[in-house]
């Protein structure tokens, strides 16, 4: 009985201090740019931004870190 009480108090609390999510905001993930060419190859930048590919430009994360 003692644990029923203490499950249904925790799971009240926790159910309170969810934060609410606004489900109609766009999320944004990245900078969105609607005139890419999708017949050209493109990469990511270090910031996850679609750029078209270069490989003088590759970002070498594990070069950058001293591996």
């Amino acid at each position: 009985m003692k644990f029923t009480v203490a499950t249904i108090l925790a799971l009240a609390s926790l159910a309170v201090a969810y934060p609410a999510v606004d489900n109609s905001a766009p999320v944004k993930r990245q900078d969105i740019v609607t005139n890419i060419d999708v017949s050209i190859p493109a990469m990511s930048d270090a910031s996850g931004n679609v750029i078209p590919f270069d490989a003088t430009k590759v970002y070498k994360a594990a070069a950058a870190k001293g591996l």
